[in-house]
Protein backbone atom coordinates (compact mmCIF):
# COMPACT_ATOMS: atom_id res chain seq x y z
CA UNK A 1 0.00 0.00 0.00
CA UNK A 2 1.51 3.82 -1.25
CA UNK A 3 0.64 5.72 1.70
CA UNK A 4 0.52 9.39 0.70
CA UNK A 5 3.61 11.81 1.15
CA UNK A 6 1.90 14.60 3.43
CA UNK A 7 0.26 11.59 5.49
CA UNK A 8 3.77 10.23 6.28
CA UNK A 9 4.59 13.93 6.66
CA UNK A 10 1.57 14.50 9.34
CA UNK A 11 2.53 11.53 11.29
CA UNK A 12 5.98 11.84 11.32
CA UNK A 13 5.22 15.83 12.62
CA UNK A 14 3.11 14.66 15.31
CA UNK A 15 5.54 11.90 16.74
CA UNK A 16 8.20 14.81 17.26
CA UNK A 17 5.26 16.59 19.04
CA UNK A 18 4.98 13.76 21.17
CA UNK A 19 8.33 13.33 21.69
CA UNK A 20 8.62 16.82 22.92
CA UNK A 21 6.31 16.45 25.62
CA UNK A 22 8.07 13.43 26.97
CA UNK A 23 11.22 14.75 26.71
CA UNK A 24 8.99 16.99 29.40
CA UNK A 25 7.47 14.80 31.28
CA UNK A 26 10.94 12.93 31.97
CA UNK A 27 11.91 15.96 34.30
CA UNK A 28 9.00 14.72 36.64
CA UNK A 29 9.76 11.34 36.29
CA UNK A 30 6.97 10.54 34.49
CA UNK A 31 7.39 7.65 31.97
CA UNK A 32 3.70 7.63 30.94
CA UNK A 33 4.02 9.21 28.05
CA UNK A 34 6.71 7.61 27.08
CA UNK A 35 4.83 4.38 27.70
CA UNK A 36 2.13 5.50 25.35
CA UNK A 37 4.21 6.99 22.68
CA UNK A 38 6.52 3.73 22.94
CA UNK A 39 3.43 1.33 22.43
CA UNK A 40 1.58 3.74 19.97
CA UNK A 41 4.54 3.69 17.89
CA UNK A 42 5.67 0.37 17.75
CA UNK A 43 2.20 -0.70 16.49
CA UNK A 44 1.16 2.10 13.76
CA UNK A 45 5.11 3.03 12.13
CA UNK A 46 4.37 -0.60 10.18
CA UNK A 47 1.14 1.18 8.84
CA UNK A 48 2.94 4.01 7.84
CA UNK A 49 6.32 2.00 5.94
CA UNK A 50 8.34 3.22 8.79
CA UNK A 51 9.25 0.00 10.26
CA UNK A 52 12.52 1.26 12.19
CA UNK A 53 10.59 3.61 14.38
CA UNK A 54 8.23 1.08 15.07
CA UNK A 55 11.62 -1.21 16.48
CA UNK A 56 12.67 1.82 18.29
CA UNK A 57 9.12 2.63 19.66
CA UNK A 58 8.92 -0.73 21.27
CA UNK A 59 12.81 -0.70 22.70
CA UNK A 60 11.38 2.85 24.23
CA UNK A 61 8.16 1.07 25.69
CA UNK A 62 10.95 -1.32 27.35
CA UNK A 63 12.82 1.26 29.02
CA UNK A 64 9.94 3.09 30.44
CA UNK A 65 8.22 -0.15 31.87
CA UNK A 66 11.40 -0.48 33.21
CA UNK A 67 11.56 3.50 34.29
CA UNK A 68 14.71 3.43 32.92
CA UNK A 69 15.21 7.25 31.86
CA UNK A 70 18.22 7.31 30.51
CA UNK A 71 17.51 4.83 28.21
CA UNK A 72 14.13 6.39 27.25
CA UNK A 73 16.17 9.68 26.68
CA UNK A 74 18.67 8.14 24.26
CA UNK A 75 16.41 6.18 22.24
CA UNK A 76 13.74 9.34 22.16
CA UNK A 77 16.96 11.67 20.92
CA UNK A 78 17.85 8.57 18.16
CA UNK A 79 13.62 8.69 17.32
CA UNK A 80 13.93 12.15 16.59
CA UNK A 81 17.13 11.96 14.58
CA UNK A 82 15.89 9.42 12.35
CA UNK A 83 12.60 11.14 11.83
CA UNK A 84 14.06 14.31 11.03
CA UNK A 85 16.33 12.53 8.41
CA UNK A 86 12.85 11.15 7.15
CA UNK A 87 11.47 14.47 6.70
CA UNK A 88 14.06 15.45 4.63
CA UNK A 89 13.31 12.57 2.02
CA UNK A 90 9.68 13.28 1.99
Amino acid sequence: MDIPIELKSRYLKRRLEELSRLNHSLEEDDFSIALNLGHQVKGNAETFELPDIGRIGSRIELAAKNKNKEEVQLLAQEMKNFIERAQSFL
